[in-house]
């Protein structure tokens, strides 16, 4: 019976240990979560990925030593805002992480969202960017935010949208003015990249939307001024 009470207080101790030693490991460090399209993952006007914001977030993190956890295996190329809401709603597994995408989200404590502007630019293409279309987009994407908000407690840095070639200045006023009421309706970070991204020195052709990593670079100085 003594040797029995011995095996539950070793087991009881080393579950305690387990326990302070994971907590003091990881008190203070950050969940970095990316969501969204091209513009996350870092496309260029290359057809390939470069470097993002979100490469240049997770290395600041780690140097400084507070990175726990990068996830951006739903941010990337062509990826719609309806089809991150169905996998948010159907809680898809991720291969990698072996979490579902809502524990993902609820692990999180910093998710930085960049999606539609691929989506944005492609209507604008086919000229099927009306009030109407723009009025729907709106709307999934704050479909998109109260889902997200509802399975997780982290800080949320939306991206906004930019001019370009395609997409014209009144179209993307009114979008991040949509976006900038939708940030503060829950209660995240809006940054408007928009003037920023005016520069041509941040794009490596002139005839692609895909900024090059100094476009990246800025962005991420902006979200870290902004957290």
């Amino acid at each position: 019976m003594r040797r029995k009470y011995k095996i539950i207080l070793i087991v009881l101790i080393s579950s305690l240990l387990a326990y302070f030693i994971y907590f003091f490991s990881h008190e203070n460090k950050i969940n970095l979560v990316a969501l969204g399209d091209g513009i996350a993952s870092g496309e260029t006007a290359y057809n390939i990925d470069g470097i993002s914001y979100n490469d240049y977030l997770k290395e600041y993190f780690m140097k400084k030593g507070i990175l726990h956890k990068y996830n951006d295996s739903y941010a990337y190329k062509n990826n719609k805002i309806d089809d991150l809401l169905e996998d948010l709603k159907s809680n898809i597994l991720d291969k990698e992480d072996k979490l579902t995408i809502q524990q993902i989200m609820h692990q999180a404590d910093l998710i930085i969202i960049s999606i539609g502007e691929e989506e944005l630019v492609k209507m604008a293409i086919t000229n099927d960017l009306s009030k109407e279309v723009i009025n729907d987009f709106v709307k999934e994407y704050d479909d998109l935010l109260y889902f997200i908000k509802d399975v997780s407690e982290a800080k949320i840095v939306i991206i906004g949208f930019y001019e370009n070639k395609y997409l014209s200045k009144s179209n993307t006023i009114i979008l991040n003015s949509e976006l900038a009421n939708a940030a503060l309706k829950y209660d995240s970070i809006f940054i408007n990249v928009n003037d920023l991204l005016m520069n041509q020195e941040y794009f490596a052709n002139k005839d692609s939307f895909y900024f090059n990593y100094k476009g990246h670079e800025a962005i991420f100085e902006m979200i870290i001024h902004s957290i």
